[in-house]
This record gives C-alpha cells, sequence and structure tokens, in this order.
C-alpha cells in the first residue's frame, strides 16, 4: 500500500485532513495515460481504429451495445445538451469515503478493493435498476483506476454503455501553487457562511456529523479566521488557474465518452473572493472539450447566489441536498433557498445525508420537496444497493 492510502487508511491516521469542508483527497491529482495511439473509443470500449468488428463471431460492437438511453430504466431530465437520467451511481464507497468514520472507511477499502466487487454492485444497478448514468473522478490513483476498470467489465457483462458524469479539479493556484484546498481557502468558506448567517452557521456546522468525520470525530484544529487568516482581495487578485495540471487531470478520462462534465467546487473559493473572470476563462476552457459543463457547489447558500448574479454559463448546478441539512451551508434553508431559486437544473448530492437518512423519504425530499432535477447517490454492497434503488424508483414512480 502506497503512502498516500496509508494516510488514508491506516490506524493511526483520519481519513481527511484536519479541515472542516473537504476530505484529503480533494488536494490530490493523479492522471492516466491516454488510449494507445491507433485505437478510437466508444464510452469505455477501446476499438481499433477503421474496424467494424471486435471478432469474428460477435459482428459490430456498436450494433450490440446500448446506448446509455436505450439502457435507461428510470425517467430523464434535459441538463445542458445532454438528456441525464434521474438517478446516477455515485462514487462512494468504492474510493473509501464512507462518511461514518474511519473503521467503515477502512471495512469499504477491503471489500471495494477488488474489480470484481465493484462491477457486481454496479451490474445491479444497470440491470435491475435501470441506472445507466454513474460519477467518475480522478483523485485518488488506485481506487479510481479500478472503479473505471468495474465501469468498463459492467458495459461489457450488460452490453449497455454508461454515461459519466466526470468530477474535474480545477487546480487553483496562487504564486505557483495549488490553494483550492488550503487552509486559508477554508478560512475563506467560513468567514463568508459566517458573514451570511452568524451564529445560525457556526451552530448549524458544530453540529454536522460529515464535518465531524472530516474531522476525525473532533473539533479540534478546526480552520476559521481567528486561526487562519482567509485569502484576502490582494491575494484574490493573484490567483490563476494552472492549465498544464487542468490538462493532466482531463488525461485521466482520457478513452471515456463524457456525458457531463463536472468541474469541482474550487468555484466556491473563486466566487467569495470575486473572481468570476477565472470563472469564465476554465469554463470556456471546458466548453471546447465537453458539450454539457456543469459545476460542483459545496456552499449553495454562498455561492449560488452568486453564480446567478453573475448568470454564470454552467449547464446545471451539483450540490449537497437532504432533509436533514447535512453538509448544507451556511445553514439548511438558506441552501434550500438558494437551490430553489437557482435557474439552472440542480442535481442534488448526498440525499441520505452520508448514510443518516435513508429509503424512500429520503428521495421523497430531493424530489418531491425540493424538486431537484436529478439525484446522485452513494452505492455500497449489493443489498444496500438493492435497497436503496428500489425506493428510489418507487418515488419516480417507475418500481
Amino acid at each position: 500500500m502506497d503512502e498516500k492510502h496509508e494516510r488514508l487508511w491506516g490506524d493511526s491516521e483520519n481519513v481527511c485532513h484536519k479541515t472542516a469542508w473537504a476530505c484529503a483527497r480533494h488536494a490530490q491529482r493523479t492522471i492516466l495515460p491516454a488510449a494507445q495511439p491507433g485505437f478510437q473509443v466508444v464510452g469505455l470500449r477501446l476499438l481499433r481504429a477503421n474496424s467494424t468488428k471486435d471478432n469474428d463471431n460477435h459482428g459490430s460492437v456498436d450494433s450490440i451495445m446500448k446506448s446509455y438511453l436505450e439502457g435507461c430504466g428510470v425517467p430523464t431530465t434535459r441538463i445542458g445538451q445532454a438528456e441525464v437520467p434521474r438517478l446516477i451511481m455515485g462514487i462512494h464507497p468504492y474510493d473509501g469515503c464512507s462518511y461514518q468514520n474511519k473503521e467503515r472507511d477502512a471495512a469499504n477499502f477491503r471489500v471495494f478493493s477488488r474489480v470484481q466487487s465493484v462491477a457486481d454492485v454496479l451490474r445491479y444497478a444497470v440491470e435491475e435498476g435501470g441506472i445507466t448514468a454513474v460519477q467518475v473522478d480522478h483523485m485518488l490513483p488506485r481506487l479510481d483506476r479500478l472503479h473505471l476498470q468495474a465501469i468498463w467489465e459492467t458495459e461489457q457483462l450488460t452490453a449497455t454503455q454508461l454515461g459519466i458524469v466526470a468530477y474535474i479539479l480545477i487546480p487553483v493556484t496562487l504564486d505557483g501553487e495549488i490553494v483550492s484546498y488550503s487552509d486559508r481557502a477554508h478560512s475563506t468558506f467560513y468567514a463568508h457562511n459566517e458573514v451570511l448567517a452568524g451564529q445560525a452557521f457556526r451552530d448549524h456546522f458544530h453540529r454536522d456529523d460529515i464535518i465531524r468525520y472530516n474531522l476525525g470525530d473532533t473539533f479540534d484544529g478546526i480552520v476559521t479566521p481567528e486561526t487562519v487568516p482567509p485569502y484576502t482581495e490582494a491575494d484574490a487578485a493573484r490567483f490563476e488557474i494552472d492549465y498544464g495540471i487542468l490538462e493532466q487531470y482531463l488525461g485521466f478520462f482520457a478513452g471515456c465518452d463524457i456525458l457531463v462534465a463536472d468541474p469541482g467546487a474550487e468555484i466556491d473559493l473563486l466566487a467569495m473572493t470575486g473572481r468570476f473572470d477565472l470563472i469564465r476563462e476554465y469554463l470556456g476552457f471546458l466548453r471546447e472539450r465537453f458539450d454539457t459543463v456543469i459545476t460542483s457547489v459545496h456552499h449553495a447558500g454562498v455561492t449560488l447566489p452568486l453564480l446567478e448574479a453573475e448568470n454564470i454559463p454552467v449547464d446545471g448546478y451539483l450540490t449537497t441536498v437532504n432533509a436533514l441539512g447535512t453538509f448544507m451551508f451556511p445553514t439548511r434553508d438558506m441552501a434550500i433557498d438558494a437551490i430553489r431559486q437557482a435557474s439552472k437544473p440542480v442535481i442534488a448530492i448526498k440525499p441520505m445525508a452520508g448514510g443518516r437518512y435513508l429509503g424512500h423519504k429520503a428521495f421523497d425530499y430531493v424530489f418531491n420537496g425540493i424538486g431537484v432535477s436529478a439525484s446522485m447517490f452513494g452505492m455500497g454492497t449489493l443489498d444496500q444497493v438493492r435497497e436503496t434503488t428500489q425506493a428510489a424508483r418507487e418515488v419516480l414512480g417507475v418500481a
């Protein structure tokens, strides 16, 4: 096990770093070599260029492989240029993250550290649940490559292409150093949430179970403006996007047919510090490569109104929505108000509050209570996915 995974899974280390907002995985980067010369790619299927058959017995691959829409068994919604299934398979816990505790994280790593165990669950979701969209990210080399392989094997076993929602880090730098999830960035987040909601934010923050999980079940050493200075206007004026590193990030997805590009929640930092010029710049860069571009947002109550006021050209938002208000900032009510007023489609994440609000009621809240366009949810074991998928399908009227 390499040093990175020793930090994630070792008994003496927390799975996440000591900041309020994001797991250590957000600070890591990796690349995957591009597809081999002389090959073309359809979904995750690697075919020789100019070849119309994968072998003499099976004929054209395209003639037997259903598209993600042909295989979809749940309602869809239009987001940008894409027709998106309203249920999307999330990457947790296949990257180890449980949102519960480090013991559960370690158990996830043991269970899902083999391609077959992941592919078995994905296959069930496709064949029995009719869910044909899946999130992929690039932040943990070993586990994310395993996840891609499991997706490829699921496609072969089900003869169904999966639509990929690609989470892409945006490398925001200051004086040549990536600062997207630095302590000063977290202090900046805290400061803007506190200005907007005051004591209500502080109370909500200290009750949040995912925050506690991220901090290793303690609030000791929390990053606030009193402990670490937020970024100033002068600092923000020197922010840049490192497009060389961004190209490396995109290299992980070489050979993948991306349905939706989802640049990461670095947009929170840039919006809070007024760098809308950089947001427009990197979105333009991504739109040259992808037809549909949304954005993740971790601080909906703060960031969404800023993006809306600036008319930032994204096709939708991906953000936390759940009845408990877990990991919704600055408070649940302020986040929900911003979500309801958004002019773009919203994809909910964490609908089950990190495993704390399960079943039919979780999806009834996000779809019927809030009215989101789609929901991405964590997978887990076959039994867990069977129960969750059935509940979600019932809410959408397709059980």
